[in-house]
């Protein structure tokens, strides 16, 4: 008896699962790396500002810099629960200067990687010898879909950057992408950026809502939704309350279906007009037993929110004022805590969408195609007696998001999501 007990007890302790029973034995699932990320730019949009706060929260690294600070009291320091440390400082674009927030930063081990936007790289910007010396590999981060259009000049610079980057010591070089994105079909497209391939650099592919489910799993909603306000990448405004705007008959326990909109800021009639017309007519094809409609619109079409706040028996609709659609994705719905210079908030976001109407947007990329009801082109408008009305007439706006759609299903093969001129869709015109 002696013997078998002695035997279990040994291969208890051979098995990884095993546990004592006290806590303090516990095998960590979350064990922390011993490495340092940092995220710097010369310039970084909504895009590329989205991209590396859920890539840095995705990750259990001892470390993180972002140096990407716009607003508050930086730099602004957050640990989470598994020991990660993040840092917020200043964003800089003297590249002397993010070489040396590199150098003060690093770990001797060279164990340390760096997130860059492609702005300044395709530029002819150039880190120092010593900065680059302390990194293991550099993905570069593009600004929404412009990469897929860059010419010659930058795509030299971007090769120029690399080899020097490898002749001191990086391992990789790597351009961030959507995973949606057909790389040969990529490669095809662009004599250019099929060059960089020859020269070692890489694509690395992502998809936000991988990077979600990582974030909730190490439960780091609070410090990414606090470190988006200092990066700017959420306005600071977000602390007066007004960020999300409920409709009276919102229920937070329906689906979400979401209208991405878009301006048109030489025409702002145009934009208005349609978005408007859309929404009324998401009002008889909307299952709203099931769904809330949420309107996310762009930040400067303030108007079409004036209209649903001024409208709530033509709309059922609650909506954004300002935040970023992909953080909205990442962080998801409910109710969330953030700090800001100091003080504890909280906030409540809506489920992220389970179906999408959408003028074209380049968050198109980094959707799931099955979600996406329809891509809407605008129309133009005309006045008529004090009020401005759709037209048939194709609007130039929707020529030019007809060829980004046409781009995005051959990059894709999303070939199942319709492109509708919005008054063609409104009225029921099938063409």
């Amino acid at each position: 008896m002696m013997k078998i007990k002695s035997l279990y007890i040994l291969g208890c302790m051979l098995l990884v699962g095993c546990k004592s029973g006290t806590d303090d034995q516990k095998i960590n699932p979350h064990p922390l790396i011993n490495k340092t990320n940092i995220y710097a730019a010369y310039y970084a949009g909504n895009f590329g500002r989205a991209y590396m706060l859920s890539q840095a929260f995705s990750e259990n690294n001892s470390d993180s810099v972002i140096a990407l600070g716009s607003q508050g009291q930086l730099p602004f320091y957050y640990k989470t629960s598994e020991g990660s440390q993040f840092k917020v400082i200043k964003q800089d674009q003297d590249y002397n200067k993010i070489s040396d927030i590199i150098i003060n930063n690093s770990k001797g081990d060279n164990n340390n990687d760096l997130y860059i936007d492609i702005i300044g790289i395709s530029e002819g910007h150039i880190l120092t010898d010593e900065a680059l010396s302390h990194l293991k590999d550099v993905f570069i981060v593009p600004e929404g879909t412009s990469f897929f259009g860059i010419d010659k000049g930058r795509i030299d610079n971007i090769i120029s950057f690399s080899k020097r980057a490898k002749e001191n010591g990086v391992k990789n070089v790597k351009i961030i992408l959507w995973d949606s994105v057909d790389i040969p079909r990529l490669l095809k497209s662009s004599a250019e950026i099929s060059r960089l391939p020859n020269h070692g650099i890489e694509f690395e592919l992502f998809n936000f809502m991988d990077l979600s489910k990582k974030v909730k799993l190490l439960h780091n909603n609070e410090g990414l939704l606090s470190s988006a306000i200092y990066t700017g990448a959420i306005n600071k405004s977000i602390t007066q309350g007004d960020v999300f705007i409920k409709n009276d008959s919102f229920d937070k326990n329906k689906e979400s279906v979401v209208l991405l909109g878009s301006y048109t800021r030489n025409e702002i009639n145009t934009s208005k007009t349609n978005q408007i017309d859309i929404l009324k007519k998401m009002e008889n094809s909307v299952d709203l037993k099931k769904y809330n409609i949420i309107f996310k619109g762009h930040p400067s079409e303030v108007s079409v929110n004036e209209w649903i706040k001024d409208n709530p028996s033509l709309t059922s609709a609650s909506y954004f004022k300002s935040f970023p659609y992909e953080l909205w994705n990442v962080i998801g719905g409910g109710d969330h805590k953030y700090i800001y210079n100091g003080v504890n908030y909280n906030l409540f976001l809506p489920k992220p969408p389970s179906e999408i109407y959408s003028i074209f947007s380049t968050a198109l990329y980094g959707e799931d195609a099955n979600k996406i009801k329809i891509i809407l082109g605008y129309n133009k408008v005309k006045l008529d007696n004090s009020e401005y009305i759709l037209t048939s007439e194709i609007d130039r706006s929707a020529v030019e998001d007809l060829g980004e759609y046409n781009r995005w299903v051959d990059f894709t093969k999303n070939t199942n999501v319709p492109f509708v001129q919005a008054y063609d869709w409104i009225n029921n015109i099938e063409k």
